[in-house]
């Protein structure tokens, strides 16, 4: 959590002279400005579609009382079913949850692990786990703070101060904080009593309902990387204490060993010994005989060229020097020049006779000696393999022996997003199991049928099965919280939950203009920065751009009804919203290339041509027609590593572009190896920056790269070591294009930079997002400060500024959008702190019609929030002052006062609110021109503003 500092006062006056209601604080510094509470964020949504939920709680005796945890987004809860939310863990060092537990004995009781245990590229690390003992009014830390991710907490049944964690510790390396750990004193300290080692940690833990000292706990072996994720070996398994965890044996009957991936464990309360497992086993088994040998080459002619399509590297053609991409010309001096050339050039010659063979390689003639038997030799194939899969299996004898259930592959793929499998306590012989669908049984697992949850999202992580009626069933997945009466046959999805995990943001320039992004599975949407609605921005005035995972969303400036989206590695469109037509814009490799893309791939578009689009690759591509067709102006610019190449993530791609507002050809790009370039001839050459970079360390993820708005040379990187477990912030600034670089992270919480950007009216403001929120500076970065009041403790995954409007727009990843006026930042300088009194030049403001644009939904519906109506004076004091010292009053265009405004006499910045004139007709605001004139002493400072007509009236 990034510290804030005391708030300020938000007063609003209407019509006559009104006193202050609260005390107010003082701001006297620059970092006191930028955490003022006069800069109160505004949360914008969307609800519509909810987010991942990882856990779900319900109430002991009262399952309309539940909790819901969601894996970047906070803890939820409702008291009636759902038709009313507040979160009640938001503002915590951090806010990813992997799993909670309710005491049963005391509802103000709840435990939250944090860190998710779901293993996504997006799956943010925890600092322990949290209690509170007031029903979530106030929090405290109870340890654990290097767990990272906890896939589990365990109340004992009778004991409250007796409580199980499953820690799985690093997802990104190794750690000793991990296995599973047990309380005695209700988390005052805590001993490891199953010590799975630095690569191995604890994913799950059941206590045996007829047995309390009697436990079992689930180990999973993993590790992710960049460009690799190690998602199983042979130390996952299933191991039993019947002694409350002092000792410990690895059960093994009739379970399979070798490379098993994440386990799942469930207990069945009315039949002693019955226990459930759900097993990804990922050995292999063939399930085809060998093939016929593969070819040692592979060619294709076309347009009068021959051309080495496929050359396998164990094959004879690679071992003799020929690569994909080369041209043929000539075979024992015979001219390449026909379809069948090759095949009649070969069949002339002896099988061991040396022949030249004259090629073109990169715009040079290469001369290779080859033989016919050389070129002949084939690859032996391999039989076709697969994974064992997902299996059920039982025991009923304590976990002695197991027998497998299902018969066929059954649970999550990739299976370590999955893992969860749920006994209803009714029927043992009714079970479900989350996976890409929702998998239920009704007969103990022998037979399996699919999309129990047909209608909803798919990717399901929480699944609960009320007690009290089995037929409702509450189900969590990517697509936000479900629910049923009638055991999964229909659903309802809750459309109030605001959890959308955006990664990148975009914003037309309309009036009022739209903001758009991609979230994770679950598409890029667009919708309003503000509502004519009263009640704010509901979620019908959302929609769809595009599906899949959503990443980077571009905008045509001056024609807002093109838009760019894109889902996941490099699947770009353009989506036309006023035919709503979409074109999916890809660029095609050539035959024998295979272009890499990075899983969010970077779009933008050019701020001198508004139909040039650039988009990156493993190289930099350039459309001049909207996406239409292609041009390739780089090589590749990354490290092109093998070994990460070969990594079963896609890896060595470009992740960032800047372009210069200064000159088309002056770009920039960053990558996920590590490396920083610059051309300044538009992509023909380009220089390698990352050695200059003092600090950096190699292989880190390039987050942005910046091209100043302010100065032509001016540039600034930042970097991440989110994927090397190291949580240092990163930041550098240019003033000569990269020659010579300064760091700018001093003063920076813990917490991996994703986003950069400067302030477009003043250029020694700079914003920064962060994995755990935003901080600003207004001196070029020399000190830093969290930036506004209201927002949770959230990973900022993408910022930017709507010039116009004076706004600053987040795409949080958990909490959606949200949008914060800086008007006044961007006025700050050292004489208006120095000055005794200083009024800021308001805004102008649009007197929006507000209606109701939506049927009557009851209280269940949630809106995100409009600005405040009216118009908004910030008033700056040095100083205390007297009472009636400063005298702030509105005027109309001739001059006439309309009001006066009490200023608050305490030194700070103070936010004040006028309504307009008061009439018969009551209050509001007239379309027309004003000014704003604040006295004090022989100091008289004026600043004109109007009110607007709403666009739908002019």
């Amino acid at each position: 959590m990034i510290p804030v500092l005391a708030p300020l006062l938000l007063i609003s006056a209407i019509g006559r002279p009104q006193t202050p209601s609260a005390e107010v604080t003082s701001q006297d510094n620059a970092s006191d400005w930028v955490s003022s509470s006069s800069l109160a964020w505004r949360e914008l949504g969307p609800s519509t579609f909810g987010g991942r939920i990882v856990d779900i709680a319900l109430h002991p005796e009262d399952s309309s009382h539940l909790l819901i945890a969601s894996a970047s987004g906070g803890l939820w809860r409702t008291r009636n079913s759902g038709t009313t939310w507040e979160c009640i863990f938001e503002h915590e060092g951090t806010i990813s949850i992997g799993d909670i537990a309710w005491d049963a004995h005391d509802e103000d009781v709840i435990w939250v692990g944090t860190g998710e245990a779901n293993n996504q590229r997006s799956s943010y690390w925890g600092d322990g786990i949290y209690k509170t003992t007031d029903g979530g009014k106030s929090w405290q830390h109870m340890g654990l703070e290097h767990s990272q991710h906890i896939g589990r907490i365990v109340i004992h049944p009778t004991q409250s101060g007796v409580v199980y964690v499953a820690v799985l510790g690093r997802l990104y390396g190794a750690n000793e904080e991990r296995g599973l750990y047990k309380t005695r004193d209700g988390g005052a300290t805590w001993s490891r009593v199953l010590d799975t080692g630095p690569t191995v940690g604890v994913v799950d833990v059941v206590i045996d309902p007829f047995d309390e000292n009697t436990i079992y706990a689930a180990s999973y072996e993993r590790l992710r990387r960049p460009w690799n994720f190690d998602g199983n070996g042979p130390g996952s398994a299933i191991h039993k204490s019947s002694d409350g965890g002092l000792t410990w044996k690895r059960l093994t009957g009739g379970l399979p060993e070798g490379d098993l991936g994440r386990i799942g464990l469930a207990a069945f309360g009315d039949q002693d010994g019955l226990i459930f497992a759900t097993v990804s086993n990922q050995n292999k088994i063939e399930v085809a005989p060998k093939q016929d040998p593969t070819v040692s080459l592979e060619t294709r002619f076309a347009k009068g060229v021959l051309r080495v399509v496929r050359a396998p590297k164990d094959g004879g053609a690679a071992e003799l020097g020929l690569k994909a991409k080369d041209e043929l010309l000539s075979l024992g001096g015979n001219a390449l020049d026909h379809r069948w050339s090759w095949a009649v050039g070969l069949s002339v010659f002896e099988p061991d006779e040396e022949v030249d063979l004259v090629l073109r390689r990169n715009d040079e003639e290469v001369t290779l000696v080859v033989t016919r038997r050389g070129l002949d030799k084939t690859i032996d194939a391999e039989p076709v393999m697969r994974d064992v899969g997902g299996g059920v299996y039982c025991s009923e004898d304590h976990g002695e022996t197991w027998t497998k259930r299902s018969s066929e592959p059954v649970g999550g793929n990739p299976a370590y997003y999955y893992g969860q499998i749920r006994v209803d306590p009714q029927d043992q012989t009714r079970l479900y199991l989350a996976g890409v669908p929702l998998y239920w049984s009704e007969d103990g697992g022998h037979s399996w049928k699919r999309n129990r949850a047909s209608g909803v999202h798919v990717d399901h992580h929480a699944l609960e099965v009320d007690p009290h009626d089995s037929r409702r069933l509450w189900l969590g997945n990517d697509g936000g919280l479900h629910l049923s009466h009638d055991r999964g046959e229909t659903w309802y999805h809750f459309d109030n939950l605001p959890l959308a995990q955006f990664y990148a943001l975009g914003l037309d320039d309309q009036q009022p203009y739209r903001v758009y992004g991609g979230t994770q599975d679950n598409g890029t949407w667009g919708g309003p920065s503000i509502s004519r609605d009263s009640r704010g921005i509901g979620s019908e005035e959302w929609s769809s751009v595009g599906g899949g995972d959503g990443f980077y969303a571009q905008i045509e400036a001056g024609n807002p009804d093109i838009v760019y989206g894109e889902s996941q590695f490099g699947w770009i469109y353009r989506r036309d919203r006023g035919s709503w037509k979409s074109q999916g814009i890809q660029p095609k490799a050539p035959d024998g290339e295979k272009y890499r893309f990075n899983w969010n791939s970077p779009i933008l578009l050019s701020r001198h041509n508004p139909q040039i689009l650039w988009f990156g690759g493993n190289r930099l591509f350039r459309s001049m027609d909207r996406g239409d067709h292609w041009s390739l102006i780089t090589e590749d610019l990354t490290s092109r590593d093998p070994k990460k190449i070969e990594g079963n993530v896609p890896h060595c791609t470009i992740t960032t572009i800047a372009e210069s507002p200064f000159s088309p050809d002056l770009l920039m790009v960053g990558t996920d190896d590590g490396l920083v370039q610059l051309t300044q001839d538009g992509g023909h050459s380009w220089t390698n920056l990352t050695g200059r970079l003092s600090g950096l360390p190699q292989g880190w993820w390039i987050t942005r790269v910046v091209l100043s708005e302010h100065e032509k040379e001016r540039v600034y990187v930042t970097a991440s070591g989110y994927r090397e477990d190291d949580l240092r912030p990163l930041v550098w600034r240019s003033e000569d294009l990269g020659q010579t670089w300064k760091r700018l992270d001093e003063g920076l919480p813990q917490a991996p930079i994703n986003v950069l950007r400067e302030d477009p009216v003043r250029e020694e403001t700079l914003y920064v997002g962060t994995e755990l929120g935003v901080l600003a500076s207004l001196d070029g970065g020399a000190s830093w400060a969290a930036l506004g009041d209201g927002l949770p403790t959230i990973a900022v995954h993408d910022l930017a500024v709507q010039a116009q409007a004076r706004e600053l727009v987040l795409a949080t990843h958990g909490r959606g959008f949200w949008v914060l006026d800086i008007a006044a930042l961007g006025d700050w300088n050292s004489e208006i702190a120095a000055a005794p009194v200083h009024l800021f030049a308001p805004k102008d403001v649009v007197r929006w019609q507000r209606r109701s644009l939506a049927k009557t939904s009851g209280h269940s519906a949630w809106y995100g929030k409009n600005p405040q109506r009216g118009v908004i004076l910030q008033v700056h004091l040095l100083a205390d002052l007297e009472e009636g010292a400063a005298k702030l009053e509105i005027q109309n265009s001739k001059g006439k006062r309309m009001v006066i405004l009490t200023v608050p006499n305490t030194r700070g910045l103070h936010r004040i609110h006028w309504m307009g004139a008061r009439s018969r007709r009551g209050s509001g605001l007239a379309v027309g021109d004003y000014s704003a004139v604040l006295t004090h002493g022989d100091t008289v400072q004026r600043h004109s503003f109007r009110v607007l007509p709403d666009p739908l009236e002019r």
